[in-house]
């Protein structure tokens, strides 16, 4: 159960009606914040996909053997959740046992967390940091906001050099601006893959299933799509469809900048 929230993902606007319904943990003082380091903005210039969370859901738990992660990840639109907020995860060594872990989509120490994507993905973080923050009860300050770098058991600079604590507290403290809703375009799945993007037919349509009430394309879940009974064809987002195109083979290895 300790990677059950892989698969959940909020907006701002909808974290704390969740956060209302599950019971807030005792063991719970403090918010660790971190920076996934890799991927990077660059490498993730979409932000995240829910199969990109199963993907580090996948390295954690298959390559290093970990039985949970961190709590919470956040990009420029969404927060995508890994271990439950009820449990305790894994992201850093000293306050494994007493803070929720998020990780902020980005490399700080080179990526500018003040302007463009960055930005976007620190206001998410604060938003989530200030809904998480009223859940338990704390006020958020220099001492209940944990970074990761304030782990005296590490030599880490996450959650990157760029970002300070004051800055990021700023940011928590001027509350969020929700964005406006972005309309998604569908497009049938096999026309566009094959006309625009170029596939081959026989491989688009073999590697287009479904398992459990879900589409997949070959092992990647197409989060947005729906299924046109009349046409018998399934339409999925065209923009997840840019991604999975221009994304098969990741040129780094996924870790998030962590300590066991």
């Amino acid at each position: 159960m300790s990677y059950a929230n892989v698969g959940k993902v909020w907006v701002p606007e909808t974290f704390g009606e969740y956060l209302s319904k599950i019971k807030r943990p005792a063991w719970c003082k403090y918010i660790t914040i971190h920076h996934t380091a890799a991927p990077s903005l660059a490498q993730r210039p979409k932000g995240f996909t829910a199969q990109h969370i199963v993907n580090i859901k996948n390295y954690y738990s298959g390559k290093l053997g970990w039985s949970r992660g961190p709590h919470l990840f956040t990009d420029e639109d969404q927060i995508f959740g890994m271990t439950p907020l009820t449990s305790t995860g894994i992201h850093a060594k000293s306050f494994n046992s007493n803070s929720i872990g998020i990780e902020v989509l980005g490399n700080y120490d080179v990526e500018d967390p003040k302007s463009g994507r960055g930005l976007e993905c620190w206001k998410t973080a604060a938003a989530c940091t200030e809904e998480l923050a009223n859940w338990l009860g704390i006020t958020p300050s220099e001492s209940t906001i944990k970074f990761h770098r304030d782990d005296p058991r590490t030599s880490k600079s996450c959650p990157g050099t760029k970002v300070s604590k004051s800055w990021f507290l700023s940011l928590v403290n001027e509350g969020y601006t929700p964005k406006p809703q972005i309309e998604v375009e569908f497009v049938n799945v096999v026309d566009y893959l094959t006309k625009v993007k170029g596939m081959p037919y026989n491989d688009v349509v073999k590697k287009l299933s479904t398992k459990r009430g879900l589409a997949y394309f070959g092992d990647i879940w197409l989060e947005n799509t729906y299924y046109n009974r009349h046409e018998k064809a399934t339409y999925a987002s065209k923009e997840e469809l840019d991604i999975l195109a221009s994304d098969n083979t990741p040129s780094f290895t996924p870790y998030g900048d962590y300590d066991q």
